[in-house]
């Protein structure tokens, strides 16, 4: 096993792990790293979500002993994205993974539009019924699909349903991760039972993932809410242009 390509992993998810524990978007930069060792991409998205089910898993750790997780909310839906994961995880050949990046740039662009004027359409306070937990169950099953055929944007569109229905953006960012743990664990068997994991480097990356995302969330606590809102902004923008490049085949990084 290659020692450089485990401690760039290491290290470049301990990099990852501090903006993505709180809004997603390590991906972004680590599977670029997955692929850089030389492993086919498929056994580079079975990796990255294998380390990916360690950040997450941490993650909620961290946000749950800081009293910022609402189980009972955050586990049903978990299990919903989890569903939604597993088809995605089936539609990863039998998709054209090009114009889908545009698409979920377009996505993002919405998503960074309105977070830019979330004072305009965000309630005070959570106000929930039967039929907002019904349309939450709903974008969270879709979102799930999308998080288990590649992932870009998914911390971002997990938090966006619960910032439209009042909830701030630390506690949003908290459920997201639980949530995020669930659909990562389903996609996670589902790549396992294929043989699409290399375990050595999943390891190493999700270790750097678990180190930096409890340094990461411990910044955005000390930070409050206007850091975590721009932390959002700025992996949505960055996303969002990385999957425009990737759609006109330029490739940066």
């Amino acid at each position: 096993m290659d020692l450089f390509n485990i401690f760039l992993l290491f290290f470049g998810g301990l990099t990852a792990g501090l903006y993505a524990s709180s809004v997603g978007g390590g991906g972004l930069f680590t599977l670029p790293l997955l692929l850089w060792t030389g492993i086919p991409v498929q056994i580079a998205l079975g990796t990255q979500r294998f380390a990916a089910v360690i950040l997450e898993l941490a993650s909620s750790i961290k946000f749950y002993k800081e009293k910022k997780v609402n189980l009972k909310l955050a586990l049903p839906l978990g299990i919903l994205a989890g569903l939604g994961s597993l088809i995605g995880v089936n539609i990863i050949l039998a998709i054209n993974e090009r114009q889908l990046s545009l698409i979920i740039a377009v996505l993002l662009i919405a998503v960074y539009i309105a977070v830019k004027n979330q004072k305009r359409w965000m309630k005070e306070k959570p106000v929930m019924n039967h039929k907002h937990y019904m349309l939450l169950a709903v974008a969270t099953f879709f979102i799930g699909i999308w998080g288990g055929f590649f992932g870009a944007g998914f911390g971002a569109f997990i938090m966006m349903p619960f910032l439209f229905f009042g909830y701030k953006f630390m506690e949003s960012a908290a459920t997201g991760r639980v949530i995020g743990f669930c659909m990562s664990t389903f996609a996670m068997v589902v790549f396992a039972q294929h043989g699409l994991i290399n375990y050595v480097y999943g390891i190493f990356l999700g270790g750097g993932f678990a180190i930096g995302s409890w340094i990461g969330i411990n910044i955005a606590l000390k930070k409050g809410e206007e850091y975590v809102k721009g932390l959002m902004t700025l992996v949505v923008v960055i996303t969002a242009l990385k999957l425009i490049l990737d759609f006109l085949n330029i490739h940066i990084f």
